[in-house]
């Protein structure tokens, strides 16, 4: 599902960003990348969407090398991740419902069909009583929950999560982490960067750690912390 070879990223005049990174992951894995702040986190996940372009090396998602997609085919790209933030990224003046419906419609996806499947997305992610609520209606983790249900609408076969956890409470973050193994369990991809030490801890998945943006350790099955 994702690939780097070799990639450099350098931020002028000399901010190293990530440097001869290598490594894949393969489609249904659960991974966390974990990291200090600076450490090359939000730099591996731009890449992945093309955000930024490498100054060396090779950013492969889905079997497709990132270097030759041309401009205009990003957004398709894109329509095939997910991607669930810190801050939510809801948009105000819209309800949970039209939230979610609002990522068919950005995809092209949108159909007569559209509100039955942000419902159903809806009580998978346990919110259908929900629907009509705006975000400032909802809690945190309720407005996290609505986020993942965005993101996962299209069912794309890679979804990121760039710090989902990190404005909740232990509790509401051990339900969010549940709903993100729910979904990898459907055969999603899930990439969560964090710095939730204790849910990495125990989760036990694999653990990608970046440091000055190199990858210093790889685990299949590691914690936060560990050599």
């Amino acid at each position: 599902m994702i690939k780097f070879e070799d990639v450099t990223k350098i931020y002028p005049p000399s901010t190293v960003g990530l440097e001869r990174v290598t490594l894949h992951i393969e489609k249904g894995e659960f991974v966390f990348l974990v990291g200090p702040s600076g450490s090359g986190k939000s730099t591996f996940i731009r890449l992945l969407i093309k955000e930024l372009e490498p100054d060396r090396g090779r950013v492969s998602v889905g079997g497709r090398d990132l270097a030759t997609l041309r401009r205009w085919k990003i957004p398709y790209l894109r329509r095939n991740i997910g991607c669930v933030f810190q801050d939510f990224k809801l948009l105000p003046n819209k309800t949970a419902l039209e939230n979610v419906m609002y990522a068919l419609l950005v995809t092209g996806n949108a159909n007569h069909d559209s509100k039955k499947k942000a419902l159903e997305i809806l009580s998978l992610v346990g919110l259908a009583h929900k629907e009509d609520s705006f975000p400032n209606q909802m809690s945190g983790g309720e407005q996290q929950r609505v986020s993942i249900a965005r993101a996962f609408v299209n069912h794309p076969p890679l979804l990121i999560a760039d710090e989902p956890t990190g404005n909740l409470d232990p509790e509401t973050s051990m339900g969010i982490m549940q709903l993100l193994y729910r979904i990898n369990k459907t055969g999603t991809t899930v990439l969560m960067a964090t710095h939730d030490r204790e849910m990495v801890d125990r989760m036990r998945r694999r653990v990608i750690a970046l440091e000055e943006g190199k990858v210093v350790r790889d685990q299949k099955r590691g914690g936060y912390g560990e050599d």
